[in-house]
């Protein structure tokens, strides 16, 4: 009887102490600097080669030619331009920028990302025609830093609603 009483003596012990236990909420701190300010540090941008589910094939031309992808899906920010092909960091940051993109009727593929003129990175693929080559990277960018996709000569490139994309987002400023 005696072990009786004690484990109810116990059992309303904990719950006792548990009903007056202070409640306590825990909140992740923001790193100071990374809280993002409406509207300019809110960037990402998401652009098809052609808006038209037509399948449509695009070179190859006898010098670079810069690709402008026409069908924006998102552009947080405003920072792409869809008829120059352009995508203008507004703030300074680490961003993330993917390419992928499939091979035209010339049976091979060479583009690459261009930040203020110089390569960054590019897909490269001769696997033929329909085939897709896929690539990204983290670029650190200053403000006002210009990113473009180039198709370099005798390749193409092909889409239909979708297939070749050109998308980035601000990971976090800087």
């Amino acid at each position: 009887m005696t072990s009786a009483w004690f484990l109810v003596l116990v059992v309303y012990g904990l719950v006792g102490v548990q009903a007056f236990s202070p409640k306590y909420e825990f909140e992740f701190p923001t790193p100071e600097g990374l809280t993002p300010e409406p509207g300019k540090s809110q960037v990402a941008f998401s652009a098809s080669l052609f808006n038209t589910e037509k399948w449509t094939h695009y070179g190859p031309f006898d010098s670079e030619t810069r690709l402008v992808f026409e069908k924006v899906t998102t552009n947080v920010g405003n920072a792409y331009d869809n008829t120059t092909g352009v995508f203008t960091a507004p703030v300074k940051g680490l961003y993330y920028v993917r390419l992928t993109c499939n091979v035209g009727d010339s049976g091979s593929l060479n583009t690459a990302v261009m930040k203020n003129g110089e390569n960054m990175f590019a897909i490269f693929n001769t696997l033929g025609l329909h085939s897709s080559g896929s690539n990204g990277m983290t670029l650190v960018l200053e403000e006002g830093d210009r990113l473009e996709v180039f198709l370099w000569p005798t390749r193409s490139v092909f889409d239909q609603s979708r297939l070749s994309t050109f998308s980035g987002f601000l990971v976090f400023p800087m």
